[in-house]
């Protein structure tokens, strides 16, 4: 059982989730609750990673229905289970036991953190293409169409739209507000490729990185992830670029092209409401 009463602070060791409060705690909250940590986005409910539980250990059999009766609990502004989001920060590598999760339709999700301190030019560059800091009204609403077109499909619903135009108009505030920017590829005036890159102190984390799916295979993503990762050096004085990526995506292969390098590696399990009305 999850020791709920426990009045120590919960230490976070993962780069990748410390680095997740940069976002939490601007558009949201964080609290420390004992051995877990509750993220809240009420501003966007539909934002899964925006509404999540980060306890400190893994799944042990017979956790299901204390988890679920905990997320329920803490996140009230659900009238009904809207989604599930549960992972967690250990020293060790620890995938823990999650079958009766599996059995109860979560997905087991593992993601690997990448970070460097300084970049290399990718094997192919693409010339063609101009990055630019996304500043307009235009070009913002661009940002959301790529973003919805690149989505997941097991992610889609008729609500999806709604919840990407409320996530980049908060990425949109955090870069107003000169936390960092958001950045795209244009060929012409025409988004190709998009990502953010958000900093607090001498760290950035990269944010939603996408290409357009008529120009993938152009080289397009890793001169993004390259030209944006310089801007963020020069211009934010960081000194540690981080990203997340899925391990069996083939993204994490360009962002090593680049000059990234594997730290960590996360784990999480999550449901949520398929094909909603």
């Amino acid at each position: 059982m999850t020791d709920l009463k426990s009045s120590k602070r919960m230490k976070i060791h993962s780069l990748g989730r410390r680095t997740d409060f940069i976002f939490a705690r601007f558009l949201g909250s964080v609290e420390y609750k004992g051995n877990h940590v509750l993220v809240k986005t009420p501003s966007n409910p539909d934002y899964h990673w925006g509404n999540y539980i980060i306890f400190n250990r893994a799944p042990k059999v017979g956790d299901l229905t204390e988890w679920k009766a905990l997320f329920n609990k803490e996140f009230s502004y659900y009238s009904e289970p809207h989604h599930y989001v549960f992972t967690w920060d250990t020293e060790k590598d620890d995938k823990g036991e999650f079958q009766e999760f599996l059995e109860q339709g979560f997905e087991f999700d593992p993601a690997i953190v990448l970070t460097t301190q300084t970049l290399r030019e990718p094997p192919f560059i693409n010339k063609d293409i101009s990055i630019k800091k996304i500043e307009s009204e235009l070009e913002w609403n661009k940002v959301i169409k790529l973003q919805v077109l690149c989505a997941d499909e097991k992610f889609l619903n008729n609500k999806y739209e709604v919840f990407k135009r409320n996530q980049i108009n908060q990425y949109r505030r955090m870069s107003e507000a000169g936390m960092g920017n958001w950045f795209g590829a244009f060929l012409g005036n025409k988004l190709v490729g998009d990502l953010g890159i958000f900093y607090e102190n001498e760290i950035a984390r990269f944010q939603n990185v996408e290409t357009h799916p008529d120009f993938r295979k152009r080289g397009i993503c890793g001169t993004l992830v390259y030209g944006a990762g310089n801007i963020a050096f020069n211009e934010f004085e960081v000194e540690t670029l981080v990203m997340e990526a899925d391990p069996e995506y083939h993204a994490a292969r360009i962002y090593e092209s680049v000059g990234f390098n594997q730290t960590e590696i996360n784990y999480a399990l999550s449901w949520w409401q398929k094909n909603r009305d």
